[in-house]
């Protein structure tokens, strides 16, 4: 059964579609059919001419599903892009900023109030005042470049200018992230491909199968892609301050 043999009929399935119509549409077609529930998951029914050889097909692959975890890494990355604010004071500079106590670790966030006190200068003003302290050394020491003081009931925390270096060590740690999270997005593909190896054992045809592997891969580049771009447009934002 070659590409020019098949009709490839896509649909969305829900617990209305049945067997009995989709075999009724095959036997109408003027030559065999594959009907593929989009890219949902659902069942894709491999019908051909010769009835005996008619039947379900089960789709373990769900495109639909691996977009929308390549979708959530690329989420995540542009979260982290967002806190990253080179010489401007931002309170996202110190979203993941931990703050160690005696009974263990906390969220500076979940601690404190934090806002910005004008263009170069945070205040994180502490919901206890006795932890005011291990917020000053936490921030310190929490590999930002930042050397917070204390006032009064505040933490004032200056942004400093960035520098030359500065833009270079920021850039990388954001190129680090980039690849990080394109390591995320080719692991939701190969585990889709591993999928469709499984239900490709259910006499599915070759044609067919390259189908299916041709819209993981084109999934793939356009999430890959759009790590590029926001890594793109992130850095032209750095090297402009």
């Amino acid at each position: 059964m070659n590409s020019r043999a098949l009709l490839r009929i896509s649909f969305s399935y829900n617990s209305v579609v049945s067997r009995t119509l989709l075999l009724s549409l095959a036997k109408a077609a003027p030559r065999p059919v594959v009907l593929a529930a989009g890219h949902a998951k659902a069942a894709a029914f491999v019908l051909g001419q010769n009835k005996t050889r008619c039947g379900p097909v089960e789709m373990t692959l769900d495109l639909d599903k691996m977009a929308e975890q390549m979708q959530l890494s690329i989420d995540r990355f542009a979260t982290e892009l967002q806190a990253v604010r080179a010489g401007r004071a931002s309170p996202a500079m110190l979203d993941h900023v931990k703050v160690l106590l005696k009974g263990g670790s906390a969220v500076l966030s979940d601690l404190a109030m934090i806002a910005v006190k004008d263009a170069h200068n945070l205040i994180v003003i502490p919901n206890n005042e006795d932890e005011q302290k291990a917020i000053d050394t936490s921030i310190r020491s929490a590999g930002l470049g930042l050397n917070p003081r204390i006032e009064k009931n505040a933490v004032i925390v200056p942004v400093p200018k960035p520098t030359k270096e500065s833009r270079e060590r920021l850039l990388k740690g954001l190129g680090a992230t980039a690849e990080h999270t394109r390591v995320h997005v080719r692991k939701h593909r190969q585990d889709a491909m591993k999928r469709l190896k499984s239900d490709s054992k259910n006499s599915m045809p070759k044609d067919e199968i390259k189908v299916w592997e041709k819209d993981i891969q084109a999934a793939t580049d356009k999430y890959i892609g759009k790590i590029e771009e926001l890594l793109k447009a992130k850095t032209r934002e750095i090297e402009r301050t």
